[in-house]
């Protein structure tokens, strides 16, 4: 391939993948934080150093039966910002990762097959340069698609879609070869 090929394969990929990637973020709303936690702050005025530890035996078991279950405590406060208690059990930033992590599974699904078929596309297109543009777009799709959900994934499922990607990228490597 001349300069100006590479030039026109690597600009249909990027500009591809650009375009599929930014066209799901415009259509499926990615979840934001401030849904969930708004305006939490872990300290709502500076801490005093008039103040003591108020937090008693009961009140440090309903704190650690808390985070243990995946949320955050909150405290009342007296007028001088000191903590006067347990107050409860916040699971805002749960449920936003929760939200966070089928986004990120839908995204996998939506965009992972896209890339599969522009992969395939590339291979069947007479324009090399289309193609193999196409082709490599289809690759970065799929490496975003597992990047978005990799973090989501148990350590066995990331080695099972890297495996199967891997088999789909050889595949499509011999086939492309033959011609």
């Amino acid at each position: 391939m001349k300069a100006k090929e590479i030039a026109m394969v690597i600009g249909i990929a990027i500009l591809t993948s650009f375009f599929f990637g930014l066209f799901v973020d415009a259509l499926y709303e990615k979840p934001d934080y401030q849904d969930f936690c708004p305006d939490r702050k872990e300290f709502p005025r500076p801490y005093s150093a008039d103040c003591k530890s108020l937090v008693i035996r009961s009140e440090q078991t309903e704190i650690d039966k808390c985070y243990q279950e995946g949320g955050f405590s909150e405290f009342n406060y007296d007028e001088k910002g000191c903590e006067t208690g347990f107050k409860e059990c916040n699971f805002c930033d749960k449920k936003f990762q929760d939200t966070q992590a089928k986004y990120n599974r839908n995204v996998f699904f939506i965009i992972a097959p896209i890339g599969v078929v522009l992969l395939i596309t590339g291979l069947f297109l007479m324009y090399e340069v289309i193609g193999t543009g196409l082709m490599f777009s289809g690759i970065l799709l799929i490496a975003y698609a597992t990047m978005v959900y990799s973090s989501d994934m148990t350590k066995w499922l990331r080695v099972l879609v890297v495996f199967i990607e891997l088999v789909l990228l050889i595949l499509v490597s011999v086939r492309k070869l033959k011609k």
